[in-house]
């Protein structure tokens, strides 16, 4: 089920859903192949107004399943926490859904991929988690 209260930023069958930021050159495409259910939200600043938040939220109601996509310049670990404090704001509302990761990044330096802290996200979210450099395109 859609978020309560707020509405969907896409059609409800939008064939690519596309999460970016104006002035910044990442993103995230949703590419949606079977023109299913999909609501797409923006978290940062409407659905939660304050503290930490990722920046979209991408809702496949056919295979219930969450994608939490943050766009951000190169602070991994910081990235991380937005992921994980969104989907605890957001707790009652996603539960029934698989959740998937996505961080977007500007440019990642090795030792920050590398380092224990962004490693236990990793563990932890496991094949659920993607980051990539630039864009993520992928069918949801």
């Amino acid at each position: 089920m859609p978020l309560i209260g707020f509405e969907s930023i896409c059609s409800r069958d939008a064939a690519q859903i596309v999460s970016r930021d104006k002035g910044n050159p990442q993103y995230h495409k949703g590419i949606n192949n079977g023109r299913v259910y999909v609501s797409h939200y923006k978290i940062d600043g409407i659905v939660i107004k304050s503290g930490n938040r990722c920046d979209y939220l991408l809702m496949n109601e056919a295979t219930r399943t969450a994608y939490l996509i943050e766009l951000k310049g190169s602070d991994l670990i910081k990235a991380a926490k937005q992921l994980e404090a969104t989907e605890k704001a957001l707790t009652q509302q996603i539960s029934s859904y698989s959740l998937q990761y996505r961080i977007v990044a500007n440019k990642c330096k090795t030792q920050e991929i590398r380092s224990s802290e962004y490693r236990k996200y990793q563990l932890r979210w496991k094949k659920r988690l993607i980051l990539k450099t630039g864009y993520i395109e992928e069918d949801i």
